[in-house]
């Protein structure tokens, strides 16, 4: 009766002293997959248990193996010297497994840890691919509908990460999410919406391309265009306003050079008709001889005039008389 009390003391001692471990304490898992957890201690476990919020769903004895394992429920051994470890498996998880999972020694205290059970949805970016004139402003929509928990939404445009606000509603228990990216149309880029949760080890991402179409050589022979148009416009004005001026100036000179021809013509009709006789010989001179000194009397002969009696000349207004004494 002694002995077995020591031994049951040596036992129960054995057992507190043994050091318990489980791993991980915190798993992420998707709906459907399967979720892996190590119980382990220092000394062979005499009972070991495990629930699944609060539970019992494995049994496992040091001498019988496992007693109670199922289709979702299993245990595996994987004991090494030193190390006496069982491998838990939840296979098919849904969502009502998520919460703590227990593993238990006999005469140890629990060990706890977590289990989330995550849902993964689509992604998409609305529209597709697009093609924009360089410079343009451009919007991309990515969607990510049915995920859970609510879902983290990046942007990935030629590798470069670009991080923006996202919009989620529920549905059910379910996220549906959104995010927008503005980027400026600069070159041809490949544009990722990148979507994560825990449960994933990597992101899930729908890629489109972002083709940017260059103007600058079209748009710089239009300019040219337009230039030579115009610019030929002002030289056809400008030739047409120099011709109109050159008309207009050669007609005024000539105007001009004309009325110095009237007036000089008028001019010469105006002189007096001695100017046009002058040079002429007077034919009008005789010689008269008085008080012993000889007179020459001279007349002058205008052609337009009628000579009168005496040596007077009529020439419609009055007589006239010249006389030299010599």
């Amino acid at each position: 009766m002694h002995v077995f009390r020591l031994g049951l003391f040596l036992l129960i001692t054995t057992v507190v002293s043994a050091q318990v471990q489980l791993q991980p304490l915190n798993a992420a898992v998707l709906r459907g997959s399967k979720a892996r957890f190590n119980c382990s201690t220092t000394q062979p476990p005499s009972v070991m248990t495990v629930m699944v919020n609060g539970r019992l769903v494995i049994t496992i004895l040091e001498s019988s193996g496992v007693l109670n394992s199922t289709d979702r429920f299993s245990a595996t051994n994987f004991t090494t010297p030193g190390d006496y470890r069982w491998e838990f498996v939840i296979s098919n998880v849904q969502r009502s497994d998520a919460g703590e999972v227990t593993c238990q020694v006999l005469g140890g205290a629990p060990i706890m840890a977590s289990l989330s059970v995550q849902e993964r949805g689509s992604v998409e970016i609305v529209g597709g691919n697009q093609t924009k004139t360089e410079g343009a402003q451009t919007t991309f929509q990515c969607r990510a509908v049915g995920w859970f928990p609510e879902p983290n939404i990046s942007w990935s445009v030629n590798g470069v990460a670009y991080f923006c606000n996202t919009s989620s509603v529920t549905q059910g228990n379910l996220f549906n999410s959104s995010c927008v990216l503005a980027v400026s149309a600069v070159k041809n880029s490949s544009v990722q919406c990148l979507v994560k949760i825990p449960a994933l080890s990597a992101a899930d991402s729908s890629t489109v391309f972002l083709t940017v179409e260059k103007l600058a050589k079209r748009d710089q022979t239009v300019l040219i265009a337009v230039t030579v148009a115009f610019s030929a416009a002002a030289l056809l004005f400008l030739i047409i306003y120099g011709i109109i001026f050159f008309c207009k100036r050669r007609k005024k000179k000539s105007s001009y050079q004309e009325e110095i021809r009237r007036a000089r013509a008028q001019s010469h009709s105006r002189t007096p008709a001695t100017e046009n006789v002058r040079g002429r010989d007077n034919r009008g001179y005789t010689r008269d001889t008085h008080d012993g000194h000889s007179n020459g009397v001279w007349y002058i002969n205008h052609s337009n005039k009628n000579q009168m009696p005496d040596g007077f000349f009529d020439d419609g207004h009055r007589n006239h008389r010249h006389m030299t004494i010599v």
